[in-house]
């Protein structure tokens, strides 16, 4: 589960556009900083030469041996600190100042009389006289420190608002994709209703009424169909009656019996078409209830354990909860048992029908040992009309209209059905169902 999230969070356009800004950021800050980086390595030079022409205008006004007290007050108003170090003399205006540790400084800017060194997380600067040595430090109370570090949280202040303002920003520029987004899970679904808003336009928004025109023209063509569809099926009652009626007055013949066995597979066909009619029509309105997955599927299959080859449990988890219409998830049930009952062989062993918890999908496996379904035609089998076993259509009843309708109802509730089988010796048929839960039994 975390690794999901990982994954869908770096994923995701918002995540790609974020990360985008933040590299520009860097990218920006590392051509800036090589830009001063460069600035100073060209002025550095100069400012070693005036640091040290400085330093030395302060020593002679110290004098040398220096006067303690002009001392000090070179040291206050130039915010350092000073150390002398001579064989008959020695003084610090402060003993904050750390103690010079020689063969740690190097040469300032090729002058052997001036060295730094750093010292204590401190620079220091050595001047050599011919009376002794100098040791100069920034004071603690140096102003440029405390402006450093206001410099350093303003710079992670205004850091963390420019971040903040793209989080929102990004956000809100990309929400008219989570509308797409949201619309076409819908859609998906069987749900033709669902509408974006309209919101003020530009590039993506624009997205809105192109899809929103889209679902109407998609929903307009399934009802002419259906519509179409209901028509024709109910014109066809009318000549089949007439061709009963008709039949009645016919001798007893071999031909009579056929036609009689043609008109009542006719008239099944015509029945089934409808009834599969009813049940997409209701597809965009889900009666949708929680439900024990257990006490569902022991509740659907009553009428199929006195059919040979008998139904076989195991395992049913009683704790598995899924959000579901009953009404049509049961036809979805009963059409793959109608068919694993038919194809299984009569010494077969029993169906057997299990199910467990993947990844908040509650996954029903319904397996059968009988005939197979030969490998050209899986490819095929959720085709409506499409029938594996041609021969056998008067027999089983079938059309090809059941495994078409579960792959409809199975999608119209966001999940899957799949079909995996081997010719002689079996099929087993996955329910995926979305949104489950583990009750608080």
């Amino acid at each position: 589960m975390p690794t999901q999230w990982f994954n869908k969070i770096f994923r995701s356009v918002f995540t790609k556009l974020l990360l985008v800004i933040i590299l520009a950021g860097i990218c920006i800050n590392l051509v800036v900083g090589g830009f001063f980086v460069h600035l100073r390595n060209q002025f550095i030079g100069p400012f070693h030469k005036n640091v040290a022409q400085y330093l030395n205008y302060l020593i002679a006004d110290m004098g040398i041996p220096p006067n303690l007290d002009r001392a000090r007050e070179i040291a206050r108003q130039s915010f350092l600190e000073v150390r002398y170090e001579s064989p008959d003399l020695r003084w610090t205006t402060s003993d904050a100042l750390p103690i010079a540790i020689e063969g740690r400084f190097r040469s300032w800017h090729q002058n052997p009389d001036v060295r730094y060194a750093r010292q204590r997380g401190r620079h220091i600067i050595e001047v050599t006289t011919e009376g002794g040595r100098f040791i100069f430090g920034p004071s603690r109370n140096l102003p440029l420190d405390s402006t450093r570090h206001r410099l350093f949280v303003i710079m992670l202040f205004l850091l963390t608002v420019i971040l903040a303002a793209a989080f929102f920003v990004i956000r809100h520029i990309l929400r008219p994709v989570k509308w797409l987004n949201t619309g076409v899970k819908e859609v998906s679904r069987g749900n033709l209703k669902h509408r974006l808003p309209l919101k003020k336009s530009d590039e993506l928004r624009d997205l809105a009424p192109a899809f929103n025109n889209m679902t109407d023209r998609m929903r307009d063509m399934l009802q002419t169909k259906e519509q179409l569809l209901y028509d024709v099926s109910h014109e066809l009652r009318t000549p089949i009656t007439r061709m009963k009626v008709a039949l009645e007055f016919l001798e007893d013949s071999q031909a009579k019996k056929s036609l009689q066995s043609d008109i009542e597979e006719l008239e099944k066909m015509v029945s089934e078409i409808l009834e599969t009619a009813r049940r997409q029509h209701k597809y965009e309105n889900l009666e949708k209830q929680r439900v024990s997955m257990a006490a569902f599927i022991k509740q659907t299959i009553v009428a199929f354990e006195n059919q040979p080859p008998g139904i076989e449990i195991v395992d049913l988890p009683s704790e598995i909860e899924v959000e579901i219409d009953p009404e049509q998830i049961k036809a979805v049930f009963e059409n793959v048992l109608n068919n694993a009952t038919k194809y299984s062989q009569p010494n077969s062993a029993p169906i057997q029908i299990s199910a467990k918890l993947e990844d908040s999908y509650a996954v029903v496996r319904i397996t059968d040992f009988g005939i197979g379904i030969p490998e050209e035609d899986l490819a095929h089998i959720f085709e409506p009309f499409y029938r594996v076993d041609k021969s056998r259509t008067k027999d089983t009843g079938g059309y090809g209209l059941g495994l078409s309708l579960c792959k409809t109802i199975m999608e119209a509730h966001g999940g899957k059905i799949a079909v995996h089988s081997r010719l002689q010796e079996g099929t087993t048929v996955f329910l995926c169902f979305p949104g489950a839960t583990i009750s608080a039994v």
